[in-house]
């Protein structure tokens, strides 16, 4: 699976591009501003349905302008993904039918980024870790995205009967699907936490040379069950008028030597474990569901010397992703195989022959 053809509209500096990607890698050059950033996030958006860079979709429209439009086409099964972003809402389209969502753009279109902040994939709250872990987890474990949804449903009701000071009665009764949705939840958090993590230590030794552990933290208390852990909480979930205990609160803690990896590196080994952990994850969903991912890498180099510069983007272009990298100049990055070269400038996007 491969991104062949993307053409934006009204993107922010873009007003209007097309780029005929490569299967394999693609390196995108150009000047700071440019617009290189925006294509990465124009793809991430394809395949997430939100922004890495804004947290309202309506701010990559260009200035003067109502709407901006992404559009994609996928190979291996063939698609058409197509986004309008308007001020008002936004409109997913899947093969031309309109009403599509975005865990149809996740499934069409498997997306991972490398950026200047993939440090806070180890430095950062528990909720950067939640999302990486269950990105990983819809693509491989089948029965997750329905739990999720039947776990988030009974949580947003319990949640909204608790704020209106409603009966413990009442309260309650939302409690046998949320059980329901968090055990299959839990579950395949464990199952996918333990089936990749190999791969994760053999990037992460590749990168730094050190020993890696995930520990998962489920959201309530080890050794009592979700149910115990809603009744004992019961007074104080009343007090914050929200659900205290379960996986929308668990923790993935990355830990080198029993001691939590925050503590103990550099800023820049933080981007190469957190580049390892993207590339671990991005290989075994690549293993199990047999779709190739699609990985943007923005900047590379900053804040890495040139040998392990050089190991990251060997990792990162013998991942059998497909690949879009950004960098001042194409010649710029030490990379060993074939690429397509593409320049951005001044809003345009042409093709380095």
């Amino acid at each position: 699976m491969a991104l062949e053809r993307l053409r934006l509209e009204s993107f922010r500096c873009l007003p209007s591009a097309e780029l005929a990607a490569h299967p394999s890698l693609n390196i995108i050059a150009g000047g700071n501003g440019t617009g290189k950033t925006s294509l990465l996030e124009a793809i991430y958006i394809l395949g997430r349905g939100r922004s890495f860079r804004a947290p309202r979709l309506s701010g990559v429209i260009a200035d003067g302008q109502d709407a901006a439009v992404v559009f994609g086409e996928i190979t291996d099964p063939d698609a058409r993904l197509g986004i309008q972003i308007a001020r008002s809402g936004t409109e997913i389209r899947i093969n031309g039918e309109s009403g599509g969502t975005v865990s149809q753009l996740a499934e069409a279109l498997p997306v991972q980024l490398i950026d200047p902040n993939v440090h806070e994939l180890v430095q950062g709250g528990p909720g950067e870790r939640r999302r990486f872990l269950d990105w990983g987890v819809f693509h491989v474990k089948h029965d997750f995205l329905d739990g999720w949804r039947r776990f988030r449903r009974a949580l947003q009701q319990r949640n909204a009967a608790l704020r209106q000071g409603a009966s413990a009665e009442a309260v309650a009764a939302w409690e046998p699907d949320l059980l329901a949705g968090a055990a299959i939840v839990d579950q395949s958090r464990r199952d996918y936490i333990s089936e990749i993590s190999p791969i994760l230590q053999r990037y992460a030794s590749k990168f730094l040379e050190m020993t890696v552990k995930l520990n998962y933290r489920p959201g309530w208390s080890d050794g009592a069950g979700l149910a115990e852990a809603l009744a004992v909480g019961a007074d104080r979930d009343r007090a914050y008028g929200a659900t205290q205990s379960g996986p929308h609160r668990a923790e993935l803690e990355i830990l080198m030597d029993g001691i939590p990896a925050r503590h103990r590196l550099s800023r820049g080994q933080h981007k190469l474990l957190g580049s390892a952990l993207i590339l671990g994850q991005s290989d075994w969903v690549q293993q199990v569901s047999g779709k190739q991912s699609v990985l943007l890498v923005d900047e590379p180099a900053a804040e890495l010397d040139a040998e392990h510069l050089a190991a990251l983007l060997n990792g990162v272009t013998e991942s059998g992703a497909q690949v879009f990298i950004t960098a001042l100049k194409t010649g710029a990055l030490p990379v060993r195989v074939d690429y397509q070269g593409f320049h951005v400038e001044r809003g345009e996007v042409s093709v380095l022959v």
